[in-house]
């Protein structure tokens, strides 16, 4: 039977959080604490989450510890559920200190030292130094000498259910903005406070617009012609977003970033990005191909493809560029979003016969290269061209 883990610790409590901070081994760390993999319900956003931060990091990190003899690290914070941790409590901190008595003991000192024993069954993983983690797990594959090395790693406990992952995702993005700037993969797949990604995050997991791998996981806007299963990426399903409720509904990004509505606000402005991306997807041929046809394989071999370029809306650029006319097309100070919404659905529903192959007048030599067979580097002037385009059009 494996034994109990006993770590030396201190008990504090900061805003609402009782917090547990003990003394590790590296080793120790390595074979308990994980990544930020558990603070989501659909895995592909904590694998796109965790693929993000730990990138190359590894081996950078993991080397300073093996290399430099003054190698520091600042503590982790991790968070902790499952399994049966408890707290052990030291009854009196006074032991054989001499002249003790000389000394005003607070009463908290007097509960705050102790011990936390695990069972090594509990799920831990790092809200705060994923980095330091992995570089920690790469050290040790080196030399496994550098596990018996120690350093105080902060325990919080985790509820695992809605309310308790949301608590735990704003901290997470709390605790790593005071660190760095935060990079989009982390923002979508984990920040409380960004209404553009916790609406990215309500679309792909509350509704069945992008499930069933209809959208690829990861941050930045590049789709191969090779993926044939997935419309766009979720870092570009993030900004066509934010050009909803920037552009459109008139928000500023740092009222976006830092989201203070209540919740029927909240739920407004989901449903609004629901319905928009619902029409979408019902009205516009070549989506409306993608969202019904069960051989998505062969609609996006045809629409994104290197012989023809295949559709405009296949292309992450030509969905922003869309997303754009519409926004401005619809967008007027002051509307209500039931307006807005509804001049949307207009748009949508007069482009929706608008020639969007590639090599139609309206993007060859501009946005694609027929001769050579590729997308073309658009220049600002181009690009609003095609947005005036799109709106005449409509008009």
């Amino acid at each position: 039977m494996t034994k109990k883990l006993l770590l030396p610790c201190m008990r504090g409590a900061i805003g609402d959080w009782v917090t547990y901070t003990c003394l590790m081994r590296l080793n120790d760390i390595a074979e308990l604490v994980g990544y930020a993999g558990e603070i989501h319900k659909n895995k592909k956003l904590s694998k796109l989450i965790q693929r993000e931060l730990i990138n190359d990091r590894s081996k950078e990190i993991g080397e300073y510890l093996l290399q430099n003899d003054e190698a520091f690290f600042n503590s982790l914070v991790v968070a902790i559920y499952e399994g049966s941790p408890e707290w052990h409590q030291l009854d009196s901190i006074r032991g054989n200190t001499i002249g003790v008595n000389e000394f005003e003991i607070s009463s908290y000192a007097s509960e705050c030292l102790g011990y936390l024993s695990l069972t090594r069954g509990e799920k831990i993983f790092a809200l705060d130094g994923q980095h330091r983690l992995s570089g920690i797990n790469y050290a040790l594959k080196e030399n496994p000498d550098v596990g018996y090395q120690q350093i105080p790693v902060t325990f919080l406990a985790h509820y695992n259910d809605e309310d308790g992952l949301r608590r735990t995702r704003r901290l997470f993005t709390t605790l790593n903005k005071k660190a760095k700037p935060v990079n989009k993969a982390a923002i979508i797949s984990l920040d409380e406070d960004d209404i553009c990604a916790r609406t990215t995050r309500y679309l792909v997991e509350e509704t069945n617009l992008f499930d069933n791998d209809k959208i690829k996981f990861q941050a930045n806007n590049n789709i191969s012609y090779s993926d044939t299963k997935n419309l766009t990426t979720i870092g570009n399903l993030y900004d066509l977003v934010f050009i909803l409720f920037k552009n459109g509904l008139g928000y500023k990004k740092n009222i976006l970033d830092n989201f203070r509505g209540d919740f029927e606000q909240e739920k407004e402005l989901y449903g609004c990005a629901e319905k928009i991306f619902n029409n979408l997807f019902a009205t516009i041929p070549e989506l409306k191909a993608f969202q019904k046809n069960k051989n998505r394989v062969r609609v996006v071999e045809k629409y994104r493809n290197k012989e023809n370029g295949g559709s405009f809306l296949y292309r992450p650029l030509g969905l922003k560029i869309y997303f754009l006319a519409m926004t401005k097309y619809a967008y007027k100070a002051g509307e209500e979003k039931t307006e807005f919404e509804s001049k949307c659905l207009d748009f949508i529903s007069g482009t929706s016969h608008f020639d969007f192959n590639l090599q139609s007048q309206n993007f060859e030599e501009v946005m694609w290269d027929s001769e050579l067979k590729r997308i073309l580097r658009l220049s600002a002037d181009s690009r609003d061209e095609i947005i005036d385009d799109l709106i005449s059009f409509f008009n």
